[in-house]
């Protein structure tokens, strides 16, 4: 009797299978950013990484694991490149913060816009969506309490924050502006509420 169909990536255990996870996790970003989930293929993706097809199902054995796992990748890329701006040392300012998080919205811009597509399309947190809104709210309490901010645990000017933060993330990526010109709005934005957040003299 076979056994059923798994419904959750097998996790490599070797370097070169984490290796070659991710570049099939890049792989799939990239053609669902491209062509949508629907039209890309499982093969695609493999053709795309340089996996063979086998390799590829034996990690994620649907399109559908595959894709439940993009957003779980996703979050926890998010929380780690917070971590490591909050963690920087020397103590940020608010402009050095307000650089870090558009930084972190750029590079993973192209990533959280294919996983809104995914969650559209009906594809899942395997953990919930509510815990990751709930890190994230207590990261941008950190933050303010690194730059010299007293929020506590459901401080206002965390959750504030954050939906700047998802604001710019969402800022059209259509030309009709020069990307160098919204990204430096953008920045002031964000540096202008971290002063204010945080009690700190505005800067001119």
């Amino acid at each position: 009797m076979s056994s059923p169909p798994r419904s959750s990536p097998l996790a490599p255990k070797r370097q070169r299978g984490r290796d070659r996870v991710t570049a099939i996790f890049e792989a799939a970003t990239a053609l669902f950013a491209e062509k949508s989930y629907e039209a890309a293929t499982m093969t695609e993706i493999a053709a795309r990484s340089n996996t063979a097809i086998g390799s590829l199902y034996r990690f994620f054995p649907t399109k559908e694991v595959l894709a439940a796992a993009l957003l779980e990748r996703y979050g926890e890329r998010l929380l780690a490149a917070l971590d490591a701006l909050i963690d920087r040392d020397p103590p940020l300012s608010p402009a050095d913060a307000a650089n870090g998080l558009l930084g972190i919205i750029q590079r993973l811009r192209t990533e959280r816009s294919v996983v809104l597509s995914l969650i559209d399309r009906g594809i899942v947190w395997q953990s919930g969506e509510e815990p990751l809104r709930a890190a994230l709210i207590a990261r941008m309490s950190r933050l303010l309490s690194r730059l010299g901010g007293t929020p506590g645990p459901h401080d206002e000017r965390a959750v504030m924050l954050l939906h700047l933060v998802k604001a710019i993330f969402a800022l059209p990526q259509d030309g009709s502006s020069p990307q160098s010109a919204q990204d430096g709005e953008a920045g002031t934005v964000l540096r202008l509420y971290l002063e204010s957040a945080v009690g700190t003299e505005p800067h001119r």
